[in-house]
């Protein structure tokens, strides 16, 4: 017995020496420890990866996602999984065709993501890790605009200006159509998502993209929309928050026109135009920013009456130059875009103010002629006809019969309402062509349902 006895005393003691070994290394492996945790929640987001849902109908893909901000990129990345994998794929290919490569944007991501908040680092983190790729794959997308030009137009409009007063926000956005994924041949404009977010610590938003692309516009549940238009300048700064970033900062946590612009105005970089509206007052806000230099107003604001330009009552909009005049001249020696110098000698210097001016004239000609009527339907038509060379400008129009306009997508909305028409570019059809959805952003956001869509007839 005794002998038992000293067997089973010895057992015990060699047991407790394996598992305070095995409780040091534990503790003292940083290693193991780090993997177990990001394993654990690896475990935790995809069970929770069921908050978000999928919906595809009518050629577009409505997706919602909820939760941290971890997993709402987790669920975006499971949900669009081969559409992005295709996409990212074709930007690629596309920005190194341009002379961007990988190199170069990490390098720009590195001057700049100091300033790019915790929730969208985590959610990046969140993309990354559901399709298995490194931060950095999915983070450089988000300063591509820095490097690369792209053409586009906003308007807001309310009160008097508008039917029933209510503020509508009206938005084209341009870039190339010829993006292809060299493996399949699939344009970025195949794959055109909703993206419909209710983070548990931010506000509710909803904005449009391709698959793997990032945030140019949106709008959130208080209200709040946003557009950017760039503006070509000579006046930059690489140490601040990537555009994409704040707008999507803004989407999640602006619940007034001040703390947009705050957001907007704060850690600059290049030179843009952005547009803000506040459903709740209603107003809207012209910003204009470049490295150094920041300007916004609304409609009755003096800088939006330089001749050439006009004020518009109750009605801000941009195409892609400066109104302020300190703005402008970190972009151009002369203000006045109808000069001798600005049509003909800048443009054989590769300047597009003659092209410029007469978007800007058409646009603004939208409201001038439909003053007091617009809703979301003439705002939405009268954008698509400006676009298809049956403005109420006519060199505008001769323009538009010469120059094919790529549109990647057109949106009229009514942030008050939620309700939005849109039309994105397809395989065979620029974004002024294509077909018009109309829905309401608002009622997917309470109900976290699809609820009704509408095929608008243009």
């Amino acid at each position: 017995m005794n002998n038992i006895t000293t067997k089973l005393t010895t057992i015990s003691l060699i047991l407790i020496v394996i598992l305070s070994s095995l409780i040091i290394a534990i503790q003292f492996n940083p290693e193991v420890k780090s993997e177990e945790k990001v394993e654990k929640n690896k475990r935790q987001v995809f069970n929770n990866s069921s908050k978000g849902k999928r919906w595809d109908v009518k050629g577009m893909t409505f997706i919602l996602i909820k939760g941290t901000f971890y997993e709402m990129g987790y669920q975006q990345g499971i949900l669009l999984k081969d559409e992005i994998t295709t996409n990212r794929r074709a930007l690629t290919n596309f920005f190194e065709n341009e002379g961007v490569f990988r190199k170069d944007l990490i390098e720009l991501w590195n001057k700049q993501k100091d300033f790019v908040p915790e929730k969208i680092i985590d959610f990046i983190q969140g993309m990354a890790d559901a399709l298995n790729l490194t931060f950095e794959d999915l983070a450089i997308s988000w300063v591509t605009e820095g490097v690369f030009y792209s053409k586009c137009c906003s308007i807001s409009t309310w009160g008097k200006a508008t039917k029933d007063g209510k503020l509508l926000h009206i938005r084209s956005m341009e870039f190339p159509l010829n993006i292809q994924d060299p493996e399949t041949g699939t344009y970025v404009q195949e794959n055109p998502v909703i993206v419909i977010a209710k983070p548990d610590n931010g506000f509710s938003f909803m904005y449009p993209t391709f698959a793997g692309y990032v945030i140019e516009d949106g709008i959130n549940e208080k209200g709040i929309a946003v557009a950017n238009i760039w503006s070509s300048n000579h006046d930059h700064n690489d140490y601040g928050e990537p555009m994409g970033i704040r707008l999507f900062e803004i989407l999640y946590s602006a619940e007034t026109a001040e703390e947009a612009i705050d957001i907007l105005t704060t850690h600059k970089t290049y030179g843009y135009n952005f547009i803000v509206s506040d459903a709740k007052k209603p107003i809207g806000y012209a910003v204009e920013t470049t490295a150094s230099q920041t300007y916004y107003g609304t409609w009755d604001n003096p800088s939006e009456s330089h001749r050439p330009f006009w004020e518009i009552e109750d009605t801000v909009r941009r195409a892609n130059c400066f109104l302020n005049y300190d703005t402008s001249s970190k972009q151009r020696d002369q203000y006045n875009l109808r000069t001798f110098n600005n049509v003909f000698i800048e443009k054989m210097k590769g300047e597009r103010w003659f092209y410029i001016w007469h978007q800007f004239k058409a646009l603004s000609k939208i409201v001038d002629k439909n003053w007091g009527e617009l809703d979301v339907h003439t705002g939405m038509i009268s954008l698509r006809n400006m676009y298809q060379g049956e403005s109420y400008n006519p060199m505008w129009n001769f323009i538009m019969k010469k120059i094919f306009e790529e549109v990647w997508w057109h949106w009229s909305a009514c942030p008050e309402t939620g309700e939005i028409m849109i039309s994105f570019a397809d395989e065979k059809n620029s974004g002024q062509y294509s077909q018009i959805i109309g829905f309401n952003y608002m009622e997917i956001i309470e109900k976290e349902e699809l609820g009704r869509i509408d095929l608008i007839q243009s």
